[in-house]
C-alpha cells in the first residue's frame, strides 16, 4: 500500500486496540454505514489504512492501481475540522504520485465544496441493494 507514512497523515495499525483507534471507529461508523463492517475489515488485513487528524478528523484511505494510475481513495472519513485534512490528503495524494483522489461518500455536495479548490467534480452515484 502506498500511504503509509507522511508527515500530518498519522496512521493507526491494524488490529491495534487504543482508544484513539476506538474514538476513530465511533466517528467513522455513521459515515460507513452498512459497509461499516466490511471496511473495518479491510483496515484489519491491511487492504486500506486507518489514519487519525489530531484527533479530530479521521480516514480510511487506499490505494488502487486502473489503466491511468494509482489511484488514492478516500473510503470513508469523519470529524471535525474536514477541510485542512482533505488538503492534507490531496497534498499527500500529488506528492506520492497518485493520478487523482476518488472519495465514496454519503453526502457529496459537501465534499466537493470542501474540495472543490482541487478540481473535483461530481462523478458516478452509486445504488444497490443488500441480499
Amino acid at each position: 500500500m502506498d500511504c503509509i507514512s507522511h508527515p500530518g497523515l498519522n496512521r493507526l495499525g491494524p488490529i491495534q486496540k487504543t482508544i484513539a483507534e476506538a474514538n476513530a471507529w465511533a466517528a467513522l461508523k455513521p459515515a460507513l454505514g452498512v459497509d461499516y463492517s466490511l471496511i473495518r475489515a479491510d483496515v484489519e488485513h491491511d487492504r486500506a489504512l486507518l489514519y487519525d487528524f489530531n484527533h479530530e478528523f479521521f480516514a480510511v484511505l487506499r490505494s488502487d492501481r486502473g489503466a491511468e494510475g494509482k489511484e488514492l481513495v478516500i473510503v470513508g472519513a469523519a470529524g471535525h475540522n474536514s477541510r485542512p485534512h482533505i488538503d492534507q490528503i490531496f497534498a499527500f495524494a500529488k506528492e506520492r504520485g497518485f493520478w487523482r483522489v476518488r472519495a465514496h461518500t454519503m453526502h457529496p455536495e459537501a465534499m466537493l465544496r470542501m474540495s472543490k479548490h482541487h478540481g473535483t467534480v461530481k462523478g458516478e452515484t452509486v445504488i444497490y441493494g443488500v441480499l
